[in-house]
């Protein structure tokens, strides 16, 4: 279980430093074949607890630290960009075409801005795919089905008080314990 957890923080810390998001689903696709069992906390003399809680709540972590609050999955980018009027050309013509330096300009800064809009969204969307992934995983752990208040509740509540995580991610899980 060791060696798979820590190639789950390895994958977690090349999405850290990278932003690509194949490793963060690797990271989450590790974890997801970790035992679902809860280890309590540990003592400040004790190493860190490696399991399959520790790894979601530093995914959660990480996702949080890139998903834009702003973000509107409805606010889908335009796949083309229409050159200016003034041009009297169509969509989707290179910027080569346009006689007019200033006209030109502004359509290649109009097809820049679009690219980066495009990229954007590309990548907060497959954020939130995969957060939607690691909530599913985590949900199996902090409020199975029919499972009744445990000793692994309180555990769970105190694994999520000690918790570094954002207060938005932070009361969404421990609305999980109380369900």
């Amino acid at each position: 279980m060791s060696q798979q957890y820590d190639k789950a923080t390895q994958q977690l810390e090349i999405f850290r430093t990278t932003h690509d998001v194949e490793a963060l689903s690797s990271a989450i696709s590790l974890a997801s074949a970790l035992p679902d069992f809860v280890t309590p906390s540990p003592l400040t003399s004790q190493p860190q607890v490696k399991d399959k809680l520790a790894l979601l709540l530093a995914i959660f972590g990480a996702l949080d630290a890139e998903i834009a609050p702003d973000f509107d999955p409805d606010e889908v980018p335009e796949l083309t960009v229409e050159p200016p009027p003034e041009s009297g050309l169509p969509a989707g013509v290179a910027p080569s075409s346009i006689k007019d330096p200033k006209v030109r300009k502004a359509y290649e800064e109009s097809l820049a801005a679009n690219s980066l809009k495009n990229q954007r969204y590309r990548y907060q969307y497959a954020l939130r795919q995969e957060d939607l992934r690691a909530e599913a995983e985590i949900e199996k752990i902090i409020a199975p089905p029919g499972m009744p208040e445990t000793a692994n509740s309180i555990i769970l509540k105190d694994r999520l008080a000690h918790a570094k995580l954002q207060p938005h991610r932070l009361a969404k899980l421990q609305a999980l314990l109380i369900r």
